[in-house]
């Protein structure tokens, strides 16, 4: 390859090296993820199944009343 001689004043292109972060993952590798504490876990587990068993008595008694008022005899 022959060297160009470029005019006075034009910069010749250089090509920069990028640096990498460190400490992240690269892209398509899994993301890491803090462990949650075992109890906070164990604590939301618990309130999940009080909300449920809470929900599905209140949709029994709506259901009732529902009923009640259309006048069905209990099933």
């Amino acid at each position: 390859m022959k060297t160009k001689n470029l005019p006075k004043g034009v910069k010749q292109k250089i090509k920069k090296k990028i640096q990498s972060q460190k400490n992240v993952p690269k892209k398509g590798t899994q993301v890491i993820i803090a462990p949650k504490k075992a109890t906070a876990v164990q604590q939301a587990k618990i309130a999940f199944e009080v909300s449920k068993v809470i929900n599905e008595k209140n949709e029994e008694m709506l259901k009732a009343r529902a009923d009640m008022n259309k006048g069905k005899p209990n099933a």
